[in-house]
């Protein structure tokens, strides 16, 4: 299951990296990748909605949104293998799903495009055309270019998959913002990607497409609700954006472990139809809450404050 292409230097030049790496080589590079994973990238999303600027979140949330179902997407047509399934001397020091075998690509995912290195270009690359300042411009760009060099040098991706994740990263934030300046409603946008995106349900065959489906979904329909409904304000002090901070990471990973109570882990490992929508409703609905009905309790917690 999958397709092998590449050019000859690519893993000729892994080999070399790996050859060169080190125990603390591959440390390092492991703590790179990880600015281009959930964990991160989530904090970074915290931060900047519950403390920064709500506005500067939404603007990085839907370009990485985009950029998430889009290499997601397009792993599923081109299906490229990992360059560990094809070339021996190629090493994986980082495995991306530990739970599961290492040669599973259902679970593992393909190879072309990167999508850490599309999520690190839409994440902290829309952050610094928002925030403007030159040294968040500067060590957003280091960040970068570390996730996309780490990510071959651990051997989980081809030199070629970083360019296209990072290309894929750039589009997401350009006709984002294209479509923004041409189309007022956000409902509109919103409805166009949802429908540019939905074929992938007829033929994606990896977990990580619906999961990013569902994400959009959340996003996009808590955007929508948060202006409707809440439209919360920044806090008045650090401490209490931190305390927001921790009830909604509070929030995503407790609704992520108990909304998957109802359904067995055969389930929701069984690659139907099913299974996915469940899978991304999931993911929908642990960014919905957090983002859209969670703000509605800062008002009285802010009084409550206030009085004190």
């Amino acid at each position: 299951m999958g397709n092998t292409f590449y050019f000859n230097w690519e893993p000729a030049l892994m080999e070399w990296i790996q050859a060169h790496l080190g125990s603390f080589g591959t440390s390092f590079m492991s703590i790179c990748s990880a600015f281009g994973e959930e964990m991160i990238l989530i904090g970074v999303m915290c931060i900047l909605y519950f403390i920064y600027d709500k506005e500067t979140a939404k603007y990085v949330a839907r370009r990485y949104m985009v950029a998430s179902c889009g290499y997601s997407f397009i792993k599923n047509i081109f299906c490229r293998l990992r360059p560990y399934f094809v070339h021996d001397n190629v090493k994986c020091l980082k495995q991306v799903d530990t739970g599961h075998d290492l040669y599973d690509v259902s679970h593992q995912g393909f190879s072309f495009p990167s999508g850490h290195s599309a999520g690190s270009m839409s994440i902290w690359g829309g952050a610094a055309i928002k925030i403007k300042k030159g040294w968040f411009s500067t060590i957003a760009t280091i960040i970068i270019l570390l996730v996309g060099i780490s990510r071959f040098a651990l051997g989980v991706h081809y030199p070629t998959d970083v360019l296209a994740g990072y290309g894929i990263g750039l589009l997401s934030i350009g006709i984002f913002s294209l479509m923004e300046k041409f189309i007022k409603n956000y409902k509109i946008i919103y409805l166009i990607w949802l429908i540019v995106f939905l074929p992938g349900f007829f033929f994606c065959k990896t977990t990580d497409f619906y999961s990013s489906y569902g994400m959009m979904v959340g996003v996009f329909a808590a955007d929508l609700f948060e202006k409707r409904f809440v439209n919360f304000e920044k806090p008045k002090n650090i401490f209490i954006g931190i305390l927001r901070i921790i009830g909604a990471l509070a929030l995503y990973f407790g609704l992520n472990y108990l909304l998957k109570l109802p359904f067995s882990k055969d389930f929701r490992e069984s690659a139907t139809l099913a299974s996915y929508l469940v899978r991304a409703i999931r993911y929908g609905l642990v960014l919905f809450i957090p983002m859209a009905i969670y703000p509605m309790c800062f008002k009285p917690i802010d009084k409550l404050f206030s009085k004190k």
